[in-house]
């Protein structure tokens, strides 16, 4: 029997990291994954939050290979070969059905809301089939053990001895050809797959959750750039950005990497979801426009499709184990938190595992109510945006509490990332918490949507907003274009 001190299921980005920080302090790890590397995945939006977060880790365990990735600058640098995409902020543009896209010099139509100075300092698109790979090659390198084409097949925890005994079999040969491995933790890092829930009576518990949306996605080449959307006052290039294109109900992403990918998806609330990615783009002229010579590269089986994103089980740690918060609960992608909430997991699960055992215990338990805290707190910033739709001035009004809770958490950051007294986003702001919370019960039961009561929400929000509000969101005065104005904390991390 092969035996470990921990195993990972899963190795995507976060479970690679939890191995690659575990193995290079001196643990036995073990890496189980149904599929190899390189592969096609969706999740590729970075975050100043996400960028604070991978430098603090490549401080704190002194994996100088990972620093670079904080930014966009250093990682092209450095690794060239890993493949990225410039991501100068947040860009949002609303369409219109049978109408060119169109706006105006108050940007009614428009908001660019940037996340770093210069392009040096930007956050990044991941290719995640570039980057996974780089991440579990690291892993290995630092020692850990990768069993690839594998998946479990029994999991049974002893109390006495405080150890795993784990069944494992080969995906695509008899289950007689398996093999056994005795580990002291399991971390499940598997995603939406949940692979250790059914061994230990942790069910779906997502029934409480305001954001109902699926989305259907591929990536592609040829997609040409938003030439319609550029102003002489944009802070940056639209395209450069993690590029949200309003629609009605719902909204499609497109993330641009360097080497002429172009990530796209369309999510749309699941009372309202497409079964047609092509049907929904075409009502939007200039929309179909951006995709009409593009050519889809992955998946090859056609556009992925996922009918309920947001998703949540009942616990996310217990004896012997723990979840990784893409595998312990997912909202949605309108905010671009998941890399950085997964890389908030991954800080908080290696802490732990590698603290004293009464330390870890304590951490662990603290960790399991935070994460339920943050799956909450997410649910409520993302369900307000649509309950918004479609109106763009109620959206933007409600997103810009995403932004305060964000800008929030990345001064934290800058002081101490190793402390959050507010918790991951500042969902433990009770006073801001009570106030989105006020403000996301109103939301749908606003009158019809009117150019008086949209003015009127925006100007509650901006009210309501006001006591944390240091950039400027929703001043008439800046017509919906906000820039920042200083090179991240993280830099000489990121460039050492």
């Amino acid at each position: 029997m092969d035996k470990f001190d921990v195993v990972v299921i899963g190795s995507g980005f976060s479970g690679s990291l939890v191995a690659w920080i575990l193995a290079s302090q001196g643990r036995s790890v073990a890496i189980i994954d149904r599929s190899g590397h390189p592969r096609f995945a969706i999740g590729e939006s970075s975050t100043p939050t996400a960028d604070f977060l991978l430098a603090h880790i490549a401080d704190r365990w002194g994996l100088r290979e990972l620093a670079p990735l904080a930014c966009w600058g250093t990682w092209k640098s450095r690794y060239p070969e890993i493949v990225c995409g410039k991501k100068r902020g947040f860009s949002y543009y609303r369409h219109f059905p049978g109408e060119q896209y169109r706006d105006n010099a108050d940007h009614e139509h428009s908001m660019l809301v940037a996340a770093s100075v210069s392009d040096t300092w930007s956050d990044t698109h991941w290719l995640r089939s570039s980057v996974d790979h780089f991440l579990v090659g690291r892993a290995q390198t630092a020692g850990a053990t990768l069993i690839e084409g594998w998946t479990l097949t029994a999991a049974n925890y002893d109390s006495g001895n405080g150890k795993w005994e784990i069944e494992i079999a080969p995906v695509n040969a008899p289950s007689d050809t398996g093999r056994s491995i005795s580990s002291r933790w399991i971390v499940d890092a598997s995603g939406a797959g949940n692979a250790l829930s059914p061994f230990v009576g942790n069910p779906p518990d997502d029934q409480w959750m305001e954001t109902r949306t699926g989305a259907l996605f591929a990536h592609y080449e040829g997609v040409k750039p938003f030439e319609l959307a550029k102003s002489t006052d944009d802070p940056f290039s639209g395209d450069d950005a993690a590029q949200h294109h309003i629609l009605d109900s719902g909204w499609c992403w497109m993330l641009r990497m360097d080497n002429g990918i172009t990530s796209v998806g369309l999510v749309e609330p699941t009372e309202r979801q497409s079964d047609s990615f092509d049907a929904t783009v075409a009502r939007y002229p200039s929309l179909a426009e951006l995709l009409g010579n593009a050519r889809r590269v992955a998946p090859q089986s056609g556009h992925g499709s996922i009918r309920r994103l947001s998703r949540c089980r009942a616990r996310s740690v217990g004896p012997g184990w723990v979840l990784l918060p893409v595998t312990y609960g997912f909202v949605d992608p309108l905010h671009s938190s998941g890399i950085a909430h997964a890389l908030s997991g991954v800080v908080r699960v290696a802490n732990a595992l590698l603290a004293g055992e009464g330390d870890c215990e304590r951490l662990l338990a603290t960790y399991d109510s935070d994460l339920r805290c943050e799956v909450e707190w997410l649910d409520r910033l993302v369900s307000g945006c649509y309950a918004a739709q479609p109106s763009f001035d109620r959206f933007i009004a409600f997103a810009s509490f995403y932004f305060v809770a964000a800008i929030g958490f990345e001064k934290q950051m800058a002081s101490d990332p190793s402390v959050w007294p507010l918790g991951f986003l500042q969902c433990r702001d009770t006073e801001f918490n009570e106030v989105v919370r006020r403000v996301r019960g109103m939301v749908s039961s606003l009158p019809e949507s009117d150019r008086q009561s949209d003015r009127s929400f925006l100007e509650l929000v901006r009210n309501s907003i006001e006591p944390w509000n240091r950039v400027g969101l929703l001043d008439p005065k800046l017509r919906n274009r906000l820039a920042h104005s200083a090179a991240p904390k993280y830099a000489s991390i990121a460039a050492s």
